[in-house]
């Protein structure tokens, strides 16, 4: 009987040792959720507690270390690493235009780009993205946005045509497969319009007003590349800051592209024309907008394509 409860409880302590071990073994459950950030795209719910503003929209897209989105008026940019639960946001710009409605929408990117500043961990958690400080003070709540960005492919011309957005126009650009480092990088942007009456379109934050701020989204072998090329503070929009596009029709402009974006290493390079976050178009030159209180932003879907700087 005594050798019996011996090795019972042999057996007893074996089993709670292999217990103990495949405990050990098996890592905690993230406090992120266990979701990497890379290729979701959000859409601001809650800022330091407070709804955004009615009429407003914020969103927050991460991309193989890169993030981008809208504070509701301007465009940002960035790099990002996440780790576990910590997430550190760097390199962040923010574009400069100055958008007077709805009343506070500036002092609300204000105070969205200060908390993204602020930002040093993350969860996920019932479809929900929550952004906390170094306290674990929540700063920041994102929903899902509805649609995600396609992955890029890899093409240096134009592949199969983007569907139209609601304003009926789409873009593509073309540049060279290949090009030796130092080499101009130069794009040609073609704007299609695919409806069946002619429309003017405000040439802003298009290369057919030139490359006058950061209207393209590139990367570098995944990361991120910033604008560092002009920024034109505007006046309201006249007559000759419209062109005209017959039915079908298109018109074309040539950028280099390294006069705003750093592409001197060598790398794969993907670039992608982004849609003018203040734009208008008018199917008579009547109706054009002629403030800025008129202007919203334009959906243009381009196709992306890759250059190689050897």
């Amino acid at each position: 009987m005594e050798l019996r409860r011996t090795a019972l409880v042999g057996v007893t302590i074996l089993i709670a040792v292999l217990l103990a071990a495949c405990a050990a073994a098996e890592p905690d459950p993230s406090p992120a959720g266990g979701i990497a950030l890379s290729g979701t795209e959000w859409v601001l719910t809650s800022l330091n507690g407070d709804s955004p503003i009615e009429g407003t929209q914020i969103t927050l897209s991460f991309w193989e270390g890169s993030l981008e989105g809208s504070g509701g008026c301007n465009t940002y940019g960035g790099g990002y690493t996440e780790s576990a639960d910590s997430l550190h946001l760097s390199d962040l710009y923010w574009t400069e235009m100055a958008c007077l409605e709805p009343e506070g929408i500036l002092d609300q990117e204000l105070a969205y780009l200060n908390a993204l500043n602020a930002v040093a961990s993350y969860r996920v958690d019932a479809g929900r993205l929550q952004l906390y400080d170094e306290a674990g003070t929540q700063v920041l709540v994102f929903g899902p946005q509805e649609t995600a960005r396609p992955a890029p492919t890899s093409t240096s011309g134009p592949t199969e045509p983007p569907l139209p957005g609601e304003s009926g126009l789409i873009a593509s650009v073309e540049a060279p497969a290949s090009l030796a480092s130092g080499e101009a990088v130069n794009v040609k942007f073609t704007l299609t319009n695919t409806l069946s009456e002619g429309l003017y379109v405000l040439r802003w934050f298009t290369p057919l007003e030139g490359l006058a701020g950061d209207i393209f989204r590139i990367r570098r072998d995944g990361l991120h590349l910033p604008y560092h090329g002009i920024l034109v503070k505007r006046a309201p929009p006249t007559a000759e800051d419209y062109v005209w596009l017959d039915a079908g029709g298109s018109i074309s402009a040539e950028v280099d592209l390294a006069e705003g974006y750093d592409f001197s290493q060598p790398g794969q390079y993907t670039v992608q024309f982004s849609s003018p976050r203040l734009s208008y178009t008018a199917k008579a030159l009547g109706e054009q907008a002629h403030s800025f209180e008129e202007l919203a932003a334009i959906e243009i879907p381009s196709n992306p394509i890759t250059v190689t700087i050897e």
